[in-house]
């Protein structure tokens, strides 16, 4: 009890300290340490809904049917290689006219004019169009080392006519973007102080819409992101045999920006008419990517216009309070330490296999189908680290109980005995180490007359016969469930009811008496066909309450009994002649239903006030023998 309670305890604060440092990693600034952080957890969401949408495991709430009012413009490779860039900005002025004639209700540039095109009347003649239909535009938005907000905002020739500016730049933590704040409230200080700036997508909704987005209902992470959803792609074939990649959440689609100058606007209006159209790069030669957790690097219109997608039909992924992804990642590693503790390691070990497998299914079902992201990876970090401190604990401390166990009792009792000790789920307790106080029978054996004899043969021969005699001997008492607590010289002492107590214990000892003085007869039938000595052997057996467990100093300790009734059991093998097998009054009470006796004359112990009654065991009894 004493080793599962210390387990227990080890379990606790491993599955404690585990679980924090999963939650420290998880709370970890994102700019020191971005693979650390959730970055890895959406990743891991991001394949596994790739892999399940692909299998037809799920179908995910993010591939809906596409959004029915938003198009995408593409400054593409063929428009980049026939056109060259920047573009003229009385291009952008004819596709502004082209969408308002074909009835586009709003117009979002994720493009950025920072800087007076050098011709006034292309400036000029965009700033024309940009009066004409309503248009939001882009401009960069970044950190300074200071915290400080640092923007630089479209020309105001341009920025006074567009309907909305929006941010589109904001530090991503490693490089990858998982998303964007919808809105930033400036410091205080500077041109722009205290002011609260719309992202991109959000002054592009706004505009289409005719009036602000409520932001403050939208489900953003614990740094303020809304988080962008995976931006579902399409591929096929242009006439000429190119791959074309496509963005399946725009529902009018992709058309390339050369492609929209030359078409009329009545082609454009199935296109345009009432829908919001971005308009940004996608060609590789102008290099406007961003890296995503679990897409790669995908053109930055995409993000933004997905994100645009997201707020118009208010399709969000929402992130889990702090709070309960902390309360899940300490429940589930202390539910893993648990299992170690209650279960055997391996079984342990696949059931947490298995119910971290399971928690991971569940775990992606709620992101793909329900758009909810509760912590997967540091959950299944602080799984990990809880089941491995207390698995290697365990198997530490119980390995150590076993080298104990085998070395105490491996060449003392049989196999089988040990294994039923060992099996025990504390085997220490299992054998009372401590001590104990117990019903046992304890036997003693002795060769008589041995000394005398040893003094004919030489010393090798000795040992070799007496070894012989001994295996034989326990050999038996094996067999029987006793247990060899000691050798004295030719004396040998054995315990039956070590380390575990039976009914049959007493039986169990008379009965491998009267098998031993069968087999010593066989022995000496062999010694002397041989020219060897034979050997005469006394025995005494005695049943009652003694001390048991293991005693002795601390460098050299032994599992041994003791208590008055060992002394009587050492007193009545003395009194057996050779051959002879003398048990107690108390023995003989709990066999006498198997074994033939004679009674003998009461003998005095040492220690008791009146002789003890005794009997010489004949033989089993017919009905009993076995």
């Amino acid at each position: 009890m004493r080793r599962r309670l210390r387990t227990l305890g080890v379990a606790l604060l491993a599955s404690i300290v585990a679980a924090g440092i999963a939650i420290a990693l998880e709370n970890f600034p994102e700019s020191v340490f971005p693979l650390g952080n959730r970055i890895a957890d959406l990743s891991l969401h991001v394949a596994a809904s790739s892999s399940v949408t692909q299998w037809g495991w799920m179908h995910p709430a993010y591939e809906a049917d596409a959004n029915p009012n938003l198009g995408i413009v593409t400054i593409d490779d063929a428009t980049f290689h026939s056109m060259g860039f920047p573009l003229p900005r009385s291009m952008y002025a004819t596709l502004l006219d082209r969408l308002r004639a074909a009835g586009a209700k709003a117009v979002a540039f994720d493009i950025q004019f920072l800087e007076p095109s050098g011709d006034p009347p292309q400036d000029a003649a965009f700033a024309a169009a940009l009066r004409q239909m309503p248009s939001a535009l882009a401009f960069p938005l970044s950190t300074t080392a200071g915290g400080r907000i640092a923007e630089q905002r479209p020309i105001p020739s341009l920025a006074n006519v567009a309907a909305a500016i929006g941010y589109v730049t904001v530090d991503a933590p490693g490089g990858y973007v998982i998303g964007e704040p919808p809105t930033i409230e400036t410091q205080g200080g500077g041109t722009h102080a205290n002011e609260r700036l719309l992202s991109l997508p959000v002054a592009a909704v706004d505009t289409f819409a005719g009036h602000p987005v409520r932001t403050s209902t939208i489900p953003v992470d614990r740094n303020g992101r809304m988080l962008v959803l995976p931006p579902a792609t399409a591929h096929h074939q242009d006439p000429g045999g190119s791959d074309v990649q496509t963005q399946s959440f725009a529902g009018r689609g992709m058309l390339s920006f050369a492609d929209a100058l030359k078409s009329t606007p009545q082609a454009l209006r199935p296109f345009a008419n009432g829908a919001l159209v971005y308009v940004g790069a996608t060609a590789a030669g102008l290099f406007d990517v961003s890296t995503t957790a679990g897409r790669g690097r995908v053109p930055g219109l995409y993000i933004v216009a997905r994100l645009a997608d997201q707020l118009m039909r208010g399709f969000y992924l929402r992130p889990a309070p702090a709070v309960l992804d902390a309360f899940v990642t300490l429940l589930l590693a202390l539910l893993a330490a648990l299992l170690v503790v209650y279960v055997r390691v391996g079984a342990a070990a696949l059931a947490v296999f298995v119910a971290t497998l399971a928690y991971a299914c569940f775990n992606v079902w709620l992101f793909v189908e329900h758009l909810y992201w509760l912590d997967l990876a540091h959950v299944v970090l602080a799984v990990v680290l809880a089941t491995l401190a207390t698995g290697v604990y365990r198997v530490a401390t119980e390995s150590g109980q076993r080298r104990m166990v085998t070395q105490l009792f491996g060449m003392h009792v049989s196999p089988a005995v040990v294994g039923e000790i060992l099996r025990h789920d504390d085997p220490a307790d299992a054998i009372a180490l401590r001590g104990k106080r117990v019903r046992a029978t304890i036997f003693y054996s002795d060769i008589r007359g041995f000394t005398s004899l040893s003094e004919t043969m030489e010393p090798e021969a000795v040992y070799a016969q007496l070894n012989e005699y001994f295996d034989a001997m326990c050999a038996i008492i094996f067999e029987r469930g006793g247990f060899v607590d000691k050798f004295i010289g030719d004396c040998v002492m054995a315990v039956f009811s070590a380390p575990f107590q039976t009914p049959d214990d007493a039986s169990n000892a008379v009965t491998a008496a009267i098998e031993q003085q069968r087999e010593i007869e066989r022995l000496n039938e062999r010694w002397s066909a041989a020219g060897r000595p034979t050997l005469a052997v006394g025995m005494g057996i005695n049943t009652g309450e003694v001390v048991m467990g293991n005693l002795g100093a601390s460098s050299r300790m032994n599992y041994t009994v003791i208590g008055d009734n060992v002394n009587v059991a050492s007193r009545l093998y003395n009194v057996a002649k050779g051959g002879e097998i003398i048990i107690s009054e108390s023995t003989y009470d709990e066999c006498k239903t198997i074994v033939e006796v004679d009674a003998l004359e009461p003998v005095a112990v040492k220690g008791k006030s009146r002789p003890i009654a005794i009997y010489n065991v004949r033989s089993l009894k017919k009905d009993a023998a076995r």
